[in-house]
């Protein structure tokens, strides 16, 4: 029996957004957002390991089974998407983890409809904005090369780009044909989420005002813009707390798994957010 189940959302403009949920979970809801081109795959260790809590996984547009981003995608049409999960299964509040893309959607949903968001968990969001120009730089390089590399039918190219610096040059291997299948289709829209993540910028004073509990979390072998913009982010957080996940780098909920989870519940408890015990 499959451990979620595929599910859609009506968003703002009508379309139908996908969504996984974690089959006969009642526990408190985490609504926990992908990065780019990986899909839900991203919390497949917490979606296992925590089965108790009522996991939704939105397929962020581009991704999975989702339609294609918007013309000129933005962060904060993303935010709106991703609440219409919530507005499907009549969720009030919760929790909300992001990883890299993911965690920028997060971020912008706590600025827009903060009474949706009882907590954060923010897994080195991007955040160019924050970052610096060397940062932004690198990020339009990135979107043009696969522009590129598309344009001319590489998509195994366009994929090793994103994942051979993560998983090495046997990255196929590692992946694995089912998810690399997914990713092919997913890779044909990251030059529209790498244009979206670098107009975003939410400005200090949004920021400073957001009173949401968060976590803000970098793997300690992830990139230095990565571990730049988290510790920029936390001081402009002031309710945010920093936690550095041993042996992991930018996907910390699948580099280190046991780690990210024990880091994740405490998290939670302090909020009262777990599930009862039995």
């Amino acid at each position: 029996m499959s451990v979620t189940e595929l599910l859609w959302a009506t968003t703002p403009n009508g379309t139908k957004l996908a969504y996984e949920r974690r089959v006969g979970a009642d526990g408190p809801p985490l609504l926990a957002l992908h990065g780019i081109l990986v899909g839900t795959s991203n919390w497949i260790h917490q979606v296992l390991r925590l089965p108790r809590f009522r996991w939704l996984l939105p397929h962020l547009r581009g991704h999975g089974m989702s339609p294609p981003p918007m013309p000129r995608q933005t962060i904060e049409e993303a935010a709106l998407d991703v609440a219409s999960v919530l507005d499907a299964e009549h969720v009030e509040r919760a929790v909300v983890l992001g990883n890299s893309l993911g965690a920028t959607i997060a971020l912008a949903l706590a600025l827009m409809r903060p009474e949706r968001v009882a907590g954060l968990v923010l897994v080195e969001p991007s955040l160019p904005a924050l970052a610096g120009e060397e940062e932004q730089e690198r990020l339009h390089r990135s979107a043009q090369l696969v522009r590129s590399l598309l344009a001319a039918d590489c998509i195994e190219e366009a994929l090793a780009h994103f994942l051979e610096p993560r998983l090495g040059p046997d990255w196929r291997q590692k992946a694995g044909q089912r998810r690399l299948e997914e990713w092919r289709r997913n890779v044909l829209h990251t030059p529209a989420w790498i244009d979206a993540v670098l107009a975003f910028d939410p400005g200090p004073v949004p920021l400073a005002a957001l009173d949401r509990p968060t976590l803000l979390v970098f793997g300690e072998k992830t990139q230095p813009g990565y571990r730049q913009t988290v510790f920029q982010l936390a001081d402009l957080l002031h309710t945010a707390e920093v936690v550095s996940i041993p042996d992991a780098g930018h996907g910390a909920p699948v580099d280190n798994p046991d780690a990210f989870n024990a880091a994740l519940l405490d998290f939670l408890g302090r909020l009262s957010w777990l599930p009862p015990e039995d």
